[in-house]
């Protein structure tokens, strides 16, 4: 065996000095390490150079500097490995649960908003933290880098806040995920055009990238903006408050009507001969607390909370809700028939509320409760799909308003037929 000359060992020493070992410690390990490997090769058939070229390809493709790095993450960073494998759990585990949550939340499955929750809090709070902070101990990066990390982190988590607030329908779920877009467009792009863009060899990945975040950001502020727009919406809204305070004006004046000509609680004996008045505000009541009962079921159902959350939401909570297929699953499809609330068994309350009246006040106009074919865009559509079939839960709690008003207006019809006022 060989053995390498004092010439030889200096230059092994200045050379990996030059390929980024600053360690002493580590520098004479290798050397040492390196010589080893040298003189078990080097024979008389091999000359030093080329021995030593094909000893640092053992090393592996990033040389000597992946080896610095490594002893630098290990002697200022202790936790890296357990932090590096938490962050890949996390990840994994975070990833497949909004994967799975999202794919309960389409087939309406129990259990898909705890699943959504938990997985971007999983994200949120551990893989993007750890992301963050593996990518800043690991190398020796640049303030432009630095800056780069922090905007992409902070973008993200606004983003994936956001996006979550809008599948549960918590407030400030548009402003967030605005903001984070805004951001990443904004405050990221120009950074990373900058310091990667200009400076990389690699321009496919790199136009990729930018092409990638430019439109997942178009069409994420596409469906954070989809619905009717702002305008509308809130010109809609005022009339759909305005129709729910109109119907509690409506109540209070039916009631004092009743009041002043009878106190009438309820029909006590249906083989006697009932009070015109005490069987109209019996059937009115019964459908109109069918109709209350129908708007928390339907809210209920639409937003994946319980009937008491439903009942605890204002009107103006409900402004960003969707469940169109849901409320038309439940409301329309014949599979939900035995359900308590169905709009055929509303349509046949309806009905069988007009019949009562007309024995009541034969007079009484009841034509704001037809429920015939209606007809939507000039085409003639059943009753139960105008009013309900793919209709976000704003819409359809306005209809079921708009509908309690019609049996508010029929009643004082009935009323003033009877009291003759």
């Amino acid at each position: 065996m060989f053995s390498l000359t004092d010439e030889q060992i200096a230059f092994i020493e200045n050379d990996i000095r030059v390929r980024g070992i600053t360690s002493p410690d580590l520098s004479i390990d290798l050397v040492d390490h390196i010589c080893c490997l040298i003189e078990d090769r080097l024979d008389e058939y091999n000359d030093f150079g080329r021995v030593y070229q094909e000893t640092l390809l053992l090393f592996g493709d990033k040389g000597l500097k992946e080896i610095q790095d490594e002893t630098n993450r290990l002697l200022t960073f202790k936790n890296y490995y357990i932090m590096d494998k938490t962050m890949k759990i996390s990840g994994y585990i975070s990833s497949l649960m909004i994967l799975f949550g999202a794919f309960f939340k389409l087939q309406h499955w129990p259990g898909a908003n705890a699943i959504l929750i938990f997985g971007t809090f999983f994200l949120t709070t551990l893989f993007l933290p750890l992301l963050f902070i593996l990518k800043f101990k690991s190398t020796a990066e640049s303030n432009r880098s630095v800056l780069l990390s922090i905007i992409a982190f902070v973008s993200a988590l606004l983003i994936c806040t956001g996006v979550l607030f809008r599948i549960m329908h918590w407030p400030g779920a548009r402003m967030t995920a605005i903001i984070g877009a805004v951001l990443l467009v904004l405050g990221y792009l120009p950074v990373y055009v900058l310091s990667v863009y200009k400076n990389t060899t690699n321009k496919i990945n790199a136009t990729a990238t930018v092409i990638i975040i430019i439109a997942g950001v178009g069409l994420l502020v596409t469906e954070l903006g989809t619905g009717i727009t702002r305008p509308v919406s809130d010109s809609f809204w005022r009339g759909v408050t305005e129709s729910n305070q109109l119907l509690t004006f409506t109540n209070n004046e039916n009631l004092a009507v009743y009041t002043k000509h009878k106190d009438v609680s309820q029909v006590k004996d249906s083989s006697s001969s009932p009070d015109p008045l005490a069987m109209l505000q019996l059937k009115t009541d019964e459908l109109m607390n069918y109709l209350d009962g129908m708007k928390i079921f339907l809210i209920a159902a639409s937003a994946e909370i319980s009937e008491e959350e439903a009942k605890k939401l204002s009107l103006d909570d409900l402004r960003s809700f969707g469940g169109d297929s849901r409320i038309t699953e439940l409301l329309i499809e014949p599979e939900n028939a035995v359900n308590k609330y169905t709009a055929a068994k509303l349509k046949t309350m309806i009905e069988s509320y007009q019949q009562t009246v007309k024995n009541i006040a034969p007079a009484a106009d009841l034509s704001m409760l037809e429920t015939g074919m209606l007809k939507v865009y000039g085409e003639p559509v059943a009753w139960e799909k105008a009013n309900f079939e793919e209709l976000p839960i704003p819409m359809v709690v306005y209809n079921l308003i708009r509908i309690q008003l019609s049996i508010r207006s029929c009643e004082r019809a009935a009323l003033n037929q009877i009291t003759g006022s």
